[in-house]
């Protein structure tokens, strides 16, 4: 299992304590690597008064939070959204409490262990939501997986805290399954995101994707590269392919 290699992204998260208390728990557990994409109330001035700025005061009041876990937020990396903060990833679980179709959903344990192999490989990343919606449609279609902590029906809402703690801890101890396809590089996410860029723009110029909803149909074409698992030279071929195509029906 490499560490270093697991990054938790909190996706535009509205609660100063929330974020020193994720840092708290992964230091816990060892993991040190924290991302988070700046909600709006991060710009501007700090809401009361004084000298930097939102973002200055929001992360001040995170560093009394997370104690001896403030050096993870002096590393962490701050995007503008979901796609900046998972560039570098080769692969990517949202956590959500929601059932989502055609798409692998895994238990605490069993993300534990997903991570722990493809760790080994590359970067992955474990990406919680906002803390009143959680993660939308269109940023969970942004992973290969999804992650549901099992709660009870009557009250099966988590504090964002509490769900990174849970998972940080499964994350922390887990064995990696036997090592499959050893040697082969995944597909980074922004070569993916690079490829359904370009697949947009060439589906649509040939009238294939509805204008008004270009996504619900590439949304499918997601999930099934996701099944296949390509490595990054197979997405990179797409990719050459792609842009093939598009100079030939005059887009380049």
């Amino acid at each position: 299992m490499d560490l270093g290699n697991v990054t938790f992204v909190l996706h535009r998260p509205s609660s100063a304590e929330n974020i020193g208390a994720v840092a708290r728990a992964m230091k816990n557990f060892g993991l040190s690597r924290l991302s988070i994409v700046a909600p709006p109330s991060w710009t501007g001035l700090p809401r009361g008064g004084g000298p930097g700025t939102a973002r200055d005061e929001v992360l001040s009041r995170a560093r009394k939070t997370a104690r001896h876990a403030a050096d993870l937020l002096a590393g962490a990396s701050v995007h503008l959204d979901a796609r900046a903060a998972l560039a570098g990833a080769t692969w990517a679980c949202g956590t959500t409490s929601r059932c989502l179709a055609d798409r692998p959903r895994l238990s605490p344990r069993e993300l534990a262990r997903e991570a722990a192999t493809r760790s080994r490989q590359g970067p992955v990343a474990i990406v919680f939501g906002e803390e009143r919606r959680g993660l939308s449609d269109r940023e969970l279609e942004l992973c290969q997986a999804v992650c549901s902590i099992p709660t009870r029906a009557e009250y099966d809402s988590m504090n964002l805290a509490q769900a990174a703690a849970v998972l940080a801890y499964e994350v922390g101890g887990a064995e990696p399954a036997p090592a499959e396809g050893a040697g082969r590089e995944p597909a980074r996410h922004e070569t993916l995101e690079a490829l359904w860029s370009r697949l947009q723009a060439l589906l649509g110029a040939a009238g294939y994707l509805n204008p008004q909803n270009p996504e619900h149909i590439l949304a499918d074409w997601r999930r099934l590269l996701a099944r296949a698992d390509p490595t990054q030279r197979e997405v990179e071929l797409l990719v050459a392919a792609a842009r093939a195509l598009e100079r030939k029906v005059g887009l380049r």
